[in-house]
C-alpha cells in the first residue's frame, strides 16, 4: 500500500468502528464515580462551545442538536454549514469544495426549514432549500436543530428545523469587542493554488443602566479558488462499428475552474429592556455574496449526434479507425476520426443578496399573562448568468473548423490529440461542432420574499401544565423566477473564424497534461457576438411565480410535573395551518413556442399538526425522551409551477407540466431517545426515529389524461378526435416510510483519569433507511441527498491556552441534487461517499499585555478528499472528479 493511502486510512471511520467507539466511551463514562462531583470551573474556547451546546440539548423540551460559538465571532469551523455537518444525523453536500446545503436525517434541504432567530428564511436557490454558506458563521452565536417540533415552532420541516441565532447584547455583562483576521491558501497539494482573506468585527455594548443593548457585526470573505475537473458523458451510448452495435463513452471534459468569491455580511441587534415587564428586540441581517466562476478547458464529443452542416459546409460524421479494441460489447481503446474538440470558456457570474428584519416585543401584563408581538421580513434575490463561448482548431485555407483524430484508452481516458489546443496560432472563435452557434447565454433571476406577523398570549398555570401559549402567525410568501436565453453568433457567420483576444495564453487542463487556450471571457462577451434571443418551451417553463399565504393558529401547553414519582417535563402542541397557494406560469404549444399564454392555478387546504414532547428524568442525570408529531414539507417551488406544455404527436395529445394543486409531504413521526449527561461536560445519547408518510410527491405519467381543460394553443381544426392523452407532472401518492438510528457521545477524557485532562472526544453515527419512491414505482432511485450511513469523529485537546482539534465527517453514496444542463435541477447523478478531515491548532494568550489574543491554524480537507460523481448505481463508474486539495487558514482573533 502506498504511504499516502496509509495516511488516509488513519483518518477513515467506518460505521462499525464509529458505533463501537460511541458505545465503548459511553459505557466507560457511565461507570465513572466522580460524575456528580464535578467542580464548577470557568471554561473558554473549544470546551466552552461544547458545554454550552450540551446545555442547550439537555434543557430543551424537544429533541435537538446544538452548536454554540467558542467565543464571540468564533464558531468552530470556517462555515456554519461545516459546523452543522458534524451534528448527529446531519450531512453536507459540497459545492466548489465548500459545504452548502444541509441534509437532515438523509433528506434533502427541501424537506427542512431554516429560521433566523425563530423566523422563517427565504432561499437564494430555485426552491426552498437554504444555502447555508450565505450566512457567515462569524455573525452567529449558535444553531439549534429541532428534530421534533412543538406547537410554537413556526415553519417546521418534515426532516427537521434549523434555527440560526444571533447574540443578545444584554446577556453580556460588559462591553465586548472582537476582531478576527484569517489568511487562506487553497488547493494545496494540487497543481492549482488560490488565496483568500476573512475578516470580521463584533461590537457588543450596554447603555442606560443596562436597559439598552446593542450588537453590531461585520464579516467579509474573499477567496480565489482554482480546481481541476475531469468528467465523462454517458457511458452507454450506442455506436455502430464493423456492423455491430457497441457501447461507447461519448464525451469527455477536462477543465480548470477558477472561482472568485466575495461575501459581505452584517448583523445588528438593538435590545431594550427598561424593566422586568417589557422586553423588545430588533434584529437586522444582511448578506451579499458575489461569485465569479470561469471554466476553461476542452470538451470532446467523439460521436456527436448533434453534429450537422451549417453555412453550406459538409461535416463528416465521426468514425472509429480500424483496430479498435472492443470487450464485452464496450469500446476500450481506439482512435476516433473527424472529431472537433471544443476549447470552451464558460463564464458564470452570480450575485446573491439576503435581507432579514425582525422586531419582537414582549409585555408582561401581570404575574400570569404575557403578550408577544413579532413582525418580520425576509427577502433574497439572485442573478445568475451562464455564458458559453466556443473556439477550436480552424482551417484558414478552407475557412472552416478543422476535424482531427483523438485517441482513447482504458475506456474513459484520452491519450492523444492530433493538434495542440493550447496554441493560439491555430485556434479561433468558431463553431467546431457545427451547432449553428458560437456560444450560448442564459440569465436567471429569482426573487423570494416572506412578510410575517405573529401574535402570542402566554399564561402561567399551576398543576400538570405549567404554562400555555396560544397565538396566530400570518405569513405571505412570493417567489418568482425568470429565465432568458440567447444564441451567440459571430457577425461573419457561425462557422467562420473570429479572432481570439490579444491576451490569450496557454494552460494545462484537468490534471491531464493537455493544453487549452485561456482568456478573460469579458474580452469577447458580448462585443464579439450578435445576441439572438431564443424562445422555446424548455425555456418558457423555467419562468414562474408561486404565491403562498399561510395562517397558523397554534397552541403549546408546557408540562412540568411528575409521573410515578419521576420528574416529567415537555409540551403538548397543536398547529392548524390554512394554506392558500397559487402559481402563474406560461402554457405553451410544444411544437410552436410562439403560441403561449399565461395561466394562474391554485387551491387552499388546511393541515392539523399535533405534537407531543415528553422528557422523563429517570435519575442519575439520565432521561428518556419521546416525540410524537404530524409533520409536513411543502412541494418544491418548481413542482408548484403552473407551466403547461401541450402538443399533438402522431394524432394524440401529449404534454407535461407542474402542479399547483399539490398537497405537501405529510408524515406521522415518532422519535425516541435515551440520554445520559455528565453535568454539562459530556453526554451519551441513543435515538431512533420513524416517519410514516401519509402523502408524498412523485413524478407521474398519466396515460388517460383529459386535455379538454387545458388551453388549445394549436388552433381550430388541428386537435385529434379525442382529448384523452398522455401527461406527465408531479402528483401526490400515499405510503412510504423513512427510519433510522442515531448514536452520539461527547466526553472530556478526564472523566476517566486526570492524566487525560484537557483531552476530549465527540463522535456520532447515523444509519437511515427509506422506503419512499419519489420518482414513481418503476424508478429505483432513492430520496435525493439520502446517505444511508453518516458518521463524525472529533478529538480535541485544550489546556494552558493551547488547543488542537482533528475532526472527520463521513457519508456514504447518495443521489445528487445539482444544477444540470440548461440550469435545471439534475437528479441523474450520484455522489460517491466521502470522508473529510479538518485540523485546527490554536494558542490563546491568557495574561500579559496581549491577553485576549489568540492565534489559529486550520487545515480543511487535510486528507485531500476528491469530489466524485457517477451515473450508473450498478457499475459506479466515475463520470466526474473534482480535485480541491487542502485549504490552509492562519489567523488571529483579539477580544477586548
Amino acid at each position: 500500500m502506498k504511504s499516502s493511502q496509509t495516511k488516509r486510512e488513519l483518518f477513515r471511520v467506518n460505521p462499525v468502528t464509529s458505533g463501537c467507539l460511541v458505545l465503548m466511551i459511553a459505557a466507560g463514562a457511565a461507570q465513572a464515580q466522580t460524575t456528580d462531583k464535578l467542580d464548577t470551573v470557568v471554561v473558554t474556547g473549544i470546551r466552552k462551545g461544547i458545554e454550552e451546546a450540551i446545555s442547550v440539548k439537555k434543557n430543551s423540551d424537544s429533541i435537538v442538536e446544538a452548536i454554540s460559538a467558542e467565543d464571540i465571532g468564533k464558531l468552530p469551523d470556517s462555515s456554519i454549514a461545516e459546523s452543522m455537518a458534524r451534528l448527529p444525523g446531519l450531512s453536507a453536500q459540497r459545492v466548489a469544495g465548500r459545504a452548502s446545503g444541509i441534509n437532515i436525517r438523509g433528506m434533502s434541504p427541501d424537506f427542512s426549514t431554516a429560521l433566523l432567530n425563530g423566523r422563517e428564511q427565504v432561499s437564494t436557490g430555485d426552491n426552498r432549500g437554504v444555502e447555508f454558506d450565505q450566512y457567515p458563521s462569524e455573525l452567529l452565536s449558535g444553531v439549534v436543530v429541532y428534530k421534533t417540533p412543538d406547537g410554537t415552532l413556526i415553519g417546521q420541516g418534515l426532516s427537521g428545523t434549523v434555527d440560526l441565532q444571533t447574540v443578545r447584547p444584554l446577556n453580556f455583562s460588559k462591553r465586548t469587542m472582537a476582531v478576527n483576521l484569517r489568511r487562506e491558501k487553497s488547493g494545496v497539494g494540487t497543481e492549482f493554488t488560490g488565496t483568500g482573506d476573512r475578516f470580521n468585527f463584533s461590537y457588543i455594548d450596554q447603555f442606560a443602566d443596562r436597559t439598552i443593548g446593542v450588537a453590531l457585526g461585520f464579516a467579509r470573505l474573499k477567496s480565489n479558488v482554482a480546481t481541476a475537473r475531469s468528467e465523462t458523458y454517458s457511458t452507454d451510448d450506442n455506436f455502430t462499428y464493423n456492423g455491430a452495435t457497441i457501447k461507447v463513452n461519448n464525451g469527455f471534459k477536462f477543465f480548470n475552474d477558477d472561482t472568485k468569491q466575495t461575501r459581505d455580511g452584517a448583523m445588528g441587534v438593538f435590545e431594550f429592556k427598561p424593566n422586568k415587564d417589557f422586553h423588545s428586540v430588533v434584529d437586522l441581517y444582511y448578506s451579499k455574496f458575489d461569485k465569479d466562476v470561469v471554466k476553461r478547458g476542452l470538451e470532446i464529443q467523439v460521436a456527436d449526434s448533434w453534429k450537422s452542416c451549417c453555412d453550406n459546409l459538409a461535416f463528416q460524421a465521426p468514425s472509429l479507425a480500424p483496430g479498435a479494441v472492443v470487450q464485452d460489447g464496450r469500446l476500450i481503446s481506439g482512435t476516433w476520426q473527424n472529431v472537433n474538440p471544443l476549447s470552451r470558456h464558460i463564464w458564470e457570474p452570480r450575485k446573491d443578496e439576503l435581507k432579514s428584519v425582525g422586531w419582537n416585543s414582549k409585555l408582561r401584563f401581570d404575574d400570569k399573562w404575557t403578550g408577544v408581538a413579532d413582525f418580520s421580513h425576509s427577502s433574497a434575490t439572485r442573478v445568475e448568468q451562464i455564458a458559453e463561448m466556443e473556439a477550436g482548431v480552424y482551417d484558414t485555407v478552407l475557412n472552416r473548423p478543422k476535424p482531427e483524430t483523438v485517441t482513447i484508452s482504458n475506456y474513459n481516458q484520452i491519450t492523444a490529440f492530433q493538434y495542440d489546443h493550447g496554441n493560439p496560432a491555430i485556434i479561433r472563435l468558431t463553431d467546431p461542432e457545427s451547432w449553428g452557434q458560437n456560444g450560448y447565454n442564459k440569465v436567471f433571476h429569482t426573487d423570494d420574499r416572506i412578510n410575517a406577523m405573529r401574535l402570542t398570549a402566554e399564561r402561567e398555570l399551576e398543576g400538570f401544565f405549567s404554562k400555555v401559549d396560544v397565538g396566530v402567525n400570518v405569513a405571505d410568501r412570493k417567489k418568482t423566477k425568470t429565465a432568458a436565453e440567447e444564441f451567440l453568433r459571430l457577425p461573419s457567420g457561425s462557422s467562420s473564424g473570429g479572432a481570439l483576444p490579444a491576451e490569450t495564453s496557454t494552460i494545462t487542463v484537468g490534471g491531464t497534461g493537455f493544453n487549452s487556450i485561456s482568456f478573460n471571457p469579458a474580452s469577447v462577451y458580448p462585443s464579439a457576438y450578435n445576441l439572438v434571443p431564443n424562445v422555446n418551451g424548455d425555456i418558457l417553463q423555467k419562468g414562474w411565480d408561486v404565491k403562498e399565504k399561510t395562517t397558523t393558529a397554534f397552541m403549546k401547553a408546557g408540562i412540568d410535573s411528575e409521573i410515578f414519582g419521576l420528574p416529567l417535563r415537555g409540551n403538548l402542541g397543536l398547529q392548524v395551518i390554512n394554506t392558500d397557494q397559487s402559481s402563474t406560469a406560461p402554457a405553451f404549444d410544444g411544437s410552436n413556442s410562439s403560441k403561449f399564454s399565461m395561466v394562474t392555478v391554485g387551491r387552499t387546504y388546511t393541515d392539523v399538526l399535533p405534537s407531543v414532547n415528553l422528557n422523563l428524568d429517570i435519575g442519575n442525570q439520565q432521561s428518556l425522551r419521546m416525540g410524537l408529531a404530524r409533520v409536513m414539507a411543502r412541494a418544491r417551488m418548481d413542482q408548484l409551477s403552473a407551466w403547461q406544455n401541450t402538443s399533438i404527436d402522431a394524432g394524440k395529445w401529449k404534454g407535461s407540466g407542474g402542479n399547483p394543486l399539490l398537497d405537501p409531504f405529510r408524515a406521522d413521526a415518532l422519535d425516541l431517545s435515551y440520554e445520559k449527561y455528565f453535568g454539562n461536560k459530556g453526554y451519551f445519547s441513543a435515538a431512533a426515529f420513524y416517519k410514516k408518510l401519509k402523502s408524498y410527491i412523485f413524478d407521474f405519467k398519466d396515460t388517460n389524461f383529459d386535455f379538454s381543460n387545458l388551453p388549445d394553443l394549436k388552433g381550430a381544426g388541428l386537435p385529434p378526435s379525442t382529448f384523452i392523452g398522455e401527461y406527465s407532472q408531479p402528483r401526490n401518492g400515499t405510503g412510504g416510510k423513512i427510519s433510522g438510528v442515531e448514536l452520539a457521545v461527547s466526553v472530556p477524557l478526564n472523566l476517566f483519569t486526570n492524566m487525560l485532562d484537557g483531552f476530549g472526544v465527540v463522535a456520532s453515527y447515523a444509519n437511515t433507511s427509506s422506503a419512499i419512491k419519489p420518482f414513481g414505482d418503476a424508478d429505483t432511485r432513492s430520496l435525493p441527498g439520502l446517505s444511508k450511513r453518516v458518521s463524525t469523529l472529533t478529538a480535541y485537546y485544550e489546556k494552558y491556552g493551547f488547543s488542537a482539534r482533528v475532526a472527520q465527517r463521513s457519508r456514504s453514496d447518495f443521489l445528487a441534487e445539482i444544477q444540470g444542463f440548461g440550469g435545471n435541477r439534475d437528479l441523474g447523478k450520484y455522489i460517491k461517499g466521502e470522508s473529510i478531515v479538518d485540523v485546527q491548532l490554536g494558542y490563546e494568550f491568557q495574561e500579559g499585555p496581549v491577553k485576549g489574543l489568540s492565534l489559529l491554524l486550520q487545515v480543511n480537507n487535510a486528507n485531500n478528499a476528491k469530489y466524485q460523481e457517477y451515473t450508473d448505481p450498478v457499475t459506479k463508474l466515475i463520470s466526474k472528479t473534482d480535485i480541491y486539495g487542502k485549504t490552509y487558514l492562519f489567523g488571529a482573533n483579539y477580544k477586548f
